[in-house]
């Protein structure tokens, strides 16, 4: 029983710690709105790419679109 709570114990703070990580890198930077276009995922990579390297975003996120041939740019900018 004591091994079994000192475990639970141990993975509960983890958890916690993993949480707090998160979350401070999450303040670090401001989701901007998603932005459509047209082409494929690596047409998405690339266009975020050349954001980032033109100092535009901090950080990017790509999606497929819903519809065939598009995508779904979500641009994070530094706070």
């Amino acid at each position: 029983m004591r091994k079994t709570l000192i475990k639970a114990a141990v993975v509960g703070a983890s958890v916690l710690a993993l949480s707090g990580i998160t979350a401070g890198a999450a303040q670090a930077s401001v989701q901007g709105p998603d932005i459509m276009g047209t082409g494929s995922f690596e047409d998405c990579m690339n266009w975020g790419r050349a954001l980032k390297n033109a100092g535009e975003v901090e950080d990017f996120a790509c999606m497929v679109g819903s519809k065939p041939n598009t995508f779904e740019l979500t641009p994070f900018y530094a706070s």
